[in-house]
């Protein structure tokens, strides 16, 4: 394909991609080489080559926002202030849009979109979790986590190839998914295989030429003289002297270049995830892929649970040879990739790794779509009926709005009133208070739910963590106990057989976590969270807008949505009920006509409410013309802003349909 001046896609996308890579202080090739590998990734776990190629674009350009964006605070080595980590954000929907301009396929701009997207939820621009991610994301990721762990940037220089992959490790779980990790660390183990195997192969090669070369001189040596000349007899010292060279000559001659020392580390810039989501490993370093240390002081207890593991061993090889070259002997990872043909890994890079879990039709709340479309009203105060995992209410809080928040399920009103109400983060001797006696078992399971999803020992980590929460006095620090005690067992709930031995201790995880927090500024001093059902929350509610996501019209969960049943029985602690419970909570209207009929409650139930916006997820049940026709009996619809997210499995197409109360009535 040519472009306007003549130059190939291909052409105008690496040239692209070196300028990003110089701007981030990145020593080209890195973008090559992180779409390199994230393409071989890709196909390893059974990818098209319409999606492998996706991937590949993506990777090339997944900063191009950031270089739009170009930001003074880019470059600077020191810590991010939190407005300019919530100005980063933007970076990411910027490249998306980018993306587009480029006639990047719909699949490609989605990618960057989310390459900042984070396995627990704590990533942007939409705090997608889980399998709601889309693979190609997640594989986006992982790769530019250890890209950039092994390249210098502005406020570390680059770590050695054991901090990388022991920091990649420990990433599972909590910034990426175990098991493309997993797949990961398997890929650049082969790598350093089969790039140790072709520098076998080149060292034995050249052997053989030099053999053949002596060979060659010994013969002509052999001829003999012509009789009038005379032969010339070196002395013993001669002698010496030659085969020493000779010796020296040979062993220059097949030093393979696998041990010639190449430096070749990049230097990159980047910063923060978010408020959420700073920098973390549990045993390594405290780096991040671009992510500069975290501005905030951390308590020696949580210092203390980051301390570096014992580096990462190579494994023998199967006939029980030394460990694998490191990447240092092979050279850099650029090296790795130029020196491995494509056909030397073939018979790896074909599907063998299939079982990652996959999207499906799930709830798929967009963040940043949401905060960008209620940028665009003016309201001072919000009432939001079905707050989820209060993603939403945190950023309003920050924007200094007075937000009441509620949901009837007890976990997801716990999530907002840590976010919304909490002024002070839990503290060092709080943490301490609640990992006390941890491990110890009881007589028996305060709440024996837990065993339907935890193994034994688990079941009573968590059963202890609960008990213990209920020993904090204050409100709000009971709410972000809460809330960390989610996250660790969503932590634990991400390993399966296979990706176990990727696993951290949870108490170790359940401090990362705690150290991590930030609550951000105080917020309105009014903020206020909710556990009621949904209309009797919104009858009661006195604010100018309302923002009131209708639930999928479906009954099939998957992704962050599919937690809440353990996350239910958990807050809950030893209610017989909660299972039951929650289900009618969750349960959907199996009929297009109950569907509305139930939509038409909630929004007569806000007639008092001056402002509407209405987010709907279309599925098939019912359309967003039906909900639209819906909001128009009660009130005029003034604008519907939309999301298309159909071209990545288990996409669906978001809605916004704001309304305003009419006048006359």
């Amino acid at each position: 394909m040519e472009t306007a001046k003549g130059k190939t896609r291909e052409e105008t996308i690496t040239r692209l991609a070196e300028r990003i890579d110089r701007f981030e202080k990145y020593s080209p090739p890195h973008a090559r080489v992180m779409a390199e590998l994230a393409a071989r990734l890709a196909r390893r776990l059974g990818l098209g080559q319409s999606d492998i190629n996706s991937i590949a674009e993506a990777a090339f350009l997944h900063d191009i926002g950031l270089y739009s964006m170009s930001p003074a605070y880019h470059s600077s080595p020191g810590p991010l202030s939190f407005d300019e980590r919530i100005d980063l954000w933007r970076h990411s929907i910027i490249g998306e849009q980018q993306m587009s301009k480029r006639d990047a396929t719909r699949h490609a701009q989605l990618l960057v979109r989310w390459h900042h997207e984070w396995w627990n939820g704590s990533g942007y621009p939409d705090m997608l979790a889980f399998e709601d991610i889309p693979i190609g994301a997640r594989i986006l990721r992982a790769v530019e986590l250890y890209s950039a762990l092994t390249s210098d940037r502005p406020y570390r220089a680059a770590l050695d190839e054991d901090q990388a992959l022991d920091t990649l490790a420990a990433s599972a779980g909590v910034e990426c998914d175990p098991y493309v990790v997993k797949a990961l660390l398997a890929l650049l183990d082969d790598l350093r295989a089969t790039a140790r195997e072709a520098a076998t192969r080149e060292a034995a090669a050249r052997e053989a030429e030099i053999r053949e070369a002596e060979i060659r001189e010994s013969a002509a040596s052999d001829v003999a003289p012509p009789l009038n000349q005379e032969i010339e007899q070196p002395t013993e010292g001669a002698e010496q002297d030659t085969l020493a060279a000779d010796h020296s000559s040979a062993a220059t001659s097949t030093a393979p270049d696998s041990e010639q020392r190449l430096d070749n580390q990049s230097s990159s810039g980047g910063h923060p995830q978010s408020a959420e989501a700073e920098p973390l490993s549990a045993e390594a370093p405290e780096i991040h892929s671009d992510t500069p240390p975290a501005d905030q002081a951390q308590e020696p207890a949580i210092e203390a649970a980051r301390q570096p593991a014992t580096d990462r061993a190579a494994p023998p090889d199967a006939q029980g040879q030394a460990p694998l070259p490191s990447i240092k002997t092979l050279g850099s990872v650029e090296m790795l990739i130029s020196r491995v043909k494509a056909k030397d890994l073939e018979a790896e890079d074909t599907g063998g790794w299939l079982e990652w879990a996959g999207s499906k039709y799930n709830e798929r709340s967009l963040f940043g779509f949401e905060a960008s479309v209620l940028r665009q009203i003016e309201f001072r105060s919000i009432a939001i009926p079905l707050c989820g995992r209060a993603r939403l209410d945190w950023y309003l809080k920050i924007w200094g709005k007075l937000v009441m928040s509620n949901d009837p399920r007890a976990w997801a009103a716990a999530s907002a009133r840590a976010m919304v109400e909490a002024r002070d983060l839990i503290d060092e001797e709080q943490i301490s208070r609640l990992l006390e006696d941890i491990y110890v078992p009881g007589v028996r399971l305060a709440n024996p739910h837990l065993r339907q999803w935890f193994g034994e020992m688990d079941s009573w980590w968590m059963d202890n963590l609960r008990r213990n929460v209920e020993r904090l006095e204050d409100e709000t620090m009971r709410a972000q106990a809460l809330v960390l005690g989610m996250q660790t067992g969503d932590y634990a709930l991400s390993f399966t057989d296979m990706t176990r031995d990727l696993r951290r201790p949870l108490t170790t995880i359940f401090w990362r976590l705690a150290g991590r927090a930030l609550a951000g500024p105080k917020g309105h001093p009014h903020n206020r969270s909710y556990n009621q059902p949904a209309d009797e929350f919104i009858k009661r509610a006195r604010a100018d807008l309302l923002y009131l996501t209708l639930p999928p019209a479906h009954s099939e969960m998957a992704g962050d949505e599919a937690r809440s049943h353990w996350r239910e029985a958990w807050v809950r602690g030893t209610d017989g009920q909660t299972i039951d419970e929650l289900l009618r909570l969750m349960t959907a209207p199996q009929s297009k006509r109950a569907y509305l009929a139930k939509a038409d409650r909630l929004l007569d139930a806000a007639s008092h409410i001056k402002t509407w916006a209405i987010g709907y997820q279309e599925v098939g049940l019912v359309s967003a013309r039906d909900i639209s026709e819906l909001i128009k009996e009660h009130r005029p619809v003034q604008a519907t802003y939309s999301k298309d997210l159909t071209e990545v499995a288990g996409g669906l197409r978001s809605y916004i349909i704001v309304a305003e109360k009419d006048r006359g009535r």
